[in-house]
């Protein structure tokens, strides 16, 4: 009988266990630039024009398994508009790669557009993760 209530303690403690493993943000960074009005490039005939952020600290890391969430605002940081957006009839977007986001705009209509006429802020945010 003492031999049966040994092994059944046993199974009770083995089967009460269970490995949990967690999925942990290690960190989130984020850095404003300035988006100056002659800062932006057209190669299209003013179709469109795109302008292209410095940022190292998007390295392997970031690339293969955190993100990269771009903001932009046209009130000196008092509002912030998460990309892809559209103002005034014009669709900003971004894309990463390692070390850089280009930011880019186009008219929806198609049409030639003239880039923003004075400095805006870009926020960009860096969430640091290790891939599932």
């Amino acid at each position: 009988m003492r031999s049966f209530a040994v092994l059944l303690l046993g199974i009770l403690s083995v089967t009460a266990c269970k490995k949990t493993e967690v999925q942990q943000v290690n960190q989130a960074f984020s850095a404003v630039y300035s988006l100056a009005a002659s800062g932006w490039t057209t190669s299209d005939g003013s179709l469109s024009y795109h302008t292209t952020l410095n940022v190292p600290e998007i390295d392997d890391i970031v690339q293969s398994g955190g993100g990269v969430i771009v903001y932009i605002s046209f009130d000196n940081g008092a509002n912030y508009e998460a990309l892809p957006e559209v103002f005034d009839g014009i669709a900003y977007g971004a894309v990463h790669a390692k070390g850089s986001v280009t930011i880019d705009l186009f008219a929806l209509d198609g049409g030639t557009i003239t880039p923003p006429g004075s400095t805006i802020l870009a926020k960009v945010v860096l969430i640091d993760a290790a891939p599932l």
